[in-house]
C-alpha cells in the first residue's frame, strides 16, 4: 500500500461462498482506481473476495469433515430420514466453520481499522453486497466510526442501487452513490481535503447535492450525463494484486439500462434512463486492452445487450480478428426475423457463448397482468429457437440460461397449479441448458413494492422494516427450507418458507428431465471453453460446484478456477495488436 492513500476501497464479503463467480475480477473498484489515480488521488483497494481466501480461518481437519459429510448428505437426498440424520450430525460442525470464518472476518475488520487509524485515510468506500457480506460491511463501518470518527464512509454498488436511502438505517454510513461513482468520488475526496472537519464537509456535501444519497447517470434520470459517461468509461488496470486468486473474466460495461424498462417487479427500474450503448470503439479498446493482461473471458454487464448494439460489438470483434469469448444478458424478441437470426449468427462467431434471458413465466397472463414484461411465451420460444439456430448455422455453441420467478403473484381467476404447469410446458418447449428459479422479491420501489397490496403482497411489520431485514437476509437456495428465518412477508396468503418450497419444486422439475439449475451466464460460457460441453458436464459441474458452497471447501473451485484461467491465457495469447 502507499503511505498514504487518500481513499481505501474496500469489497465487503460473506463467511462462505454463495455463487461459483464470487471470485470474478473486481473490475468497478479497480476502474475507480484507475480513475482517481489519474486526477492525482491515491487510492488503495482491499478485496478479501478471493478463491484462495475463502477457507480461510477454518481447521482443514474441520473442511475435510464437512465435506465428506456434504457428500452423504447429496448422496442421500431422496432419502429423507437418512439426509435428517446427516443434517443434525453436520449442525455442529458447520456452526464451528462459520463461528471460525466470523471470527476471521472479525480479524480483518480489525486490520482495515489499524490502516485506516494508522495512514489516516480520510475517505473509506465500502462496495456493499447482500446478506451476510452487508452485514460486515455494517460491522466495519460502525468500528470504523468508533476508532476513526473523521473518516467519511462512502458506500455504493449492488445494495445501494436496489435499496437506495434505506441503506442508511440503523448503519454507519454517511453517503451512498447510486450509479457510476468516479466523478462523485473525486469531488468528495477533493471536497474533504479543503474541509476543516468531517461535519463541515458533509454539511457541503448535503447543501451541494442534496442530500446524502448521490444519484448519478441514469439514476439521476440524466441521459445526457449516462451517456457521456459511458463514452469517458476508464478502463481499469488490473494490477498483479488485484488478479491473484481470481477467475480471470472481466465484467465490461457495454452500455446502461433497459431498452423496455417497464417490468413491475424489476429493480433495474431504478435506472429511468431507457438503454443507453457505450460506444463500440471503446468496447474493443477495453477487450484488446485486457487479452494483452491475458483475459479472454468477458460477461457484458448491462441489463440488456440490445440485438442490434450486440451485432455491433459482434463485427468489430471480427474486424479486428480478436479471439475472445463473452456472455451478455438479452430480451425475448416480439418480433424475430431474418435480421434477428444473422445479428445472433455473428455474434455467436465473435465469441457469443451463453445468454441470460429473464423469461419470468410461461404464463402469458401472469407475463402480462402481473410482470408486465411486455412478451409472451411464443416470444420467449421465438428467441430461444432463434439463438439454436444460429448456433447451428455458425457451427459453434451458444448456451441459453433461463430465468423464471415462481411461485408468483396471480391475476384474477388463475390458480397457483396452472402456473406451475405453463412453466413447466416452457421448459419443455425450450430445453434451456440452465434454469434459474427464483422466490418472488417485493424489491424497494418496483411496483410490487410500491403497490404490494395490489399483488397480494403483505408485510408484517411494514413494507420498509421488510426491506431493511431483507438488505442483510442470509439468502441461500442450498440451505434447507426449515432453517430459513422469518422474514416478514407473504404472498397471497403462502407465508416465505411456503413461497421457498413451491420455488423448490419448480427447480426440481428441471433437474428431474436432466437440466441443471442456478448455473450463472458466465460459467456457461467459461465451462464450454474448457471443455466441459455436454448437458452431463454441466450436471457434473452443478453437483461439484454445490459440493463446495455447501461445504466450505474450495477444492473443485480452486481445479475449475486454474483451468479457465489457463484458457483464458492461451486464447489471449493469440491476440496480436494492429
Amino acid at each position: 500500500m502507499n503511505n498514504n492513500p487518500e481513499l481505501l476501497l474496500v469489497n465487503s464479503y460473506a463467511p462462505r461462498q454463495r455463487v461459483a463467480s464470487d471470485a470474478a475480477l473486481e473490475n468497478s473498484l479497480v476502474i475507480l482506481r484507475t480513475y482517481l489515480e489519474r486526477k492525482g488521488i491515491s487510492a488503495e483497494i482491499i478485496d478479501d473476495q478471493r478463491v484462495t481466501t475463502l477457507e480461510n480461518g477454518v481447521p482443514r481437519a474441520c473442511l475435510h469433515l464437512l465435506k465428506a459429510i456434504t457428500k452423504l448428505q447429496l448422496k442421500s437426498y431422496g432419502y429423507k430420514p437418512l439426509a435428517y440424520a446427516l443434517l443434525l450430525a453436520a449442525w455442529p460442525v458447520h456452526a464451528y466453520a462459520l463461528q471460525c470464518r466470523r471470527e476471521y472476518m472479525k480479524d480483518r475488520i480489525g486490520y482495515i481499522v489499524n490502516e485506516i487509524k494508522s495512514k489516516n485515510i480520510p475517505v473509506l468506500g465500502l462496495k456493499l453486497w447482500y446478506g451476510d457480506a452487508f452485514k460486515w460491511s455494517s460491522e466495519l463501518a460502525a468500528e470504523v466510526r468508533r476508532q476513526c470518527p473523521d473518516t467519511v464512509i462512502v458506500v455504493g454498488g449492488p445494495q445501494v442501487k436496489v435499496y437506495g436511502d434505506i441503506v442508511f438505517h440503523d448503519n454507519c454510513f454517511d453517503l451512498a452513490i447510486m450509479g457510476p461513482g468516479e466523478e462523485l468520488l473525486e469531488q468528495i475526496v477533493i471536497l474533504r481535503r479543503r474541509s476543516r472537519s468531517k461535519s463541515v464537509f458533509l454539511d457541503q456535501v448535503r447543501k451541494k447535492f442534496g442530500g446524502s444519497l448521490l444519484k448519478t447517470g441514469g439514476f439521476a434520470a440524466n441521459r445526457e450525463s449516462l451517456g457521456r459517461s459511458l463514452a469517458e468509461q476508464t478502463i481499469p488496470n488490473y494490477r498483479d494484486s488485484d488478479v491473484e486468486g481470481k477467475i480471470l473474466f472481466h465484467t465490461i460495461v457495454d452500455g446502461a439500462g433497459c431498452s423496455w424498462n417497464n417490468c413491475n417487479f424489476c429493480s433495474h427500474t431504478r435506472c429511468t434512463v431507457p438503454f443507453t450503448p457505450r460506444p463500440v470503439a471503446d468496447i474493443i479498446a477495453e477487450i484488446e486492452t485486457m487479452l494483452r493482461r491475458g483475459i479472454a473471458f468477458f460477461r457484458f454487464s448491462s441489463s440488456e445487450t440490445t440485438v442490434e448494439h450486440g451485432r455491433n460489438i459482434a463485427e468489430a470483434i471480427l474486424a479486428r480478428g480478436l479471439n475472445v469469448r463473452y456472455s451478455m444478458f438479452i430480451r425475448a424478441a416480439a418480433r424475430i426475423g431474418p435480421d434477428i437470426l444473422e445479428a445472433y449468427q455473428l455474434m455467436i462467431r465473435a465469441g457469443l457463448r451463453a445468454v441470460f434471458m429473464g423469461g419470468e413465466t410461461g404464463h402469458d397472463g401472469v407475463n402480462q397482468i402481473i410482470m408486465n414484461k411486455g412478451v409472451v411465451k411464443k416470444d420467449i420460444v421465438n428467441t430461444i429457437a432463434t439463438i439454436r439456430l444460429a448456433s447451428d448455422a455458425a457451427g459453434l455453441p451458444c448456451r441459453v440460461g433461463l430465468s423464471l420467478i415462481y411461485p408468483c403473484p396471480l391475476p384474477p381467476g388463475v390458480e397457483l397449479a396452472e402456473v406451475f404447469q405453463a412453466n413447466a410446458a416452457l421448459i419443455d418447449e425450450t430445453l434451456p441448458d440452465t434454469v434459474i428459479v427464483n422466490p418472488p422479491g417485493p424489491f424497494p420501489e418496483t411496483r410490487w413494492y410500491n403497490n404490494a397490496e395490489k399483488f397480494g403482497f403483505h408485510f408484517s411489520e411494514g413494507a420498509e422494516k421488510f426491506a431493511q431485514r431483507l438488505m442483510g437476509y442470509e439468502y441461500s437456495i442450498y440451505k434447507p427450507v426449515e432453517l430459513w428465518k422469518d422474514m416478514g412477508f407473504a404472498l397471497g396468503g403462502m407465508d416465505a418458507k411456503a413461497l421457498l418450497k413451491e420455488t423448490g419444486k419448480l427447480r426440481a422439475y428441471a433437474a428431474s428431465i436432466g437440466i441443471p439449475t442456478d448455473i450463472s451466464d458466465e460459467y456457461l460460457m467459461m465451462t464450454e471453453a474448457i471443455g466441459l460441453r455436454s448437458k452431463l458436464d454441466l450436471v457434473r459441474f452443478k453437483q461439484k460446484t454445490l459440493l463446495d458452497i455447501i461445504s466450505g471447501s474450495t477444492d473443485y473451485t480452486r481445479e475449475i478456477a486454474a483451468a479457465i484461467n489457463a484458457a483464458s491465457r492461451r486464447m489471449a495469447a493469440t491476440y496480436t495488436a494492429k
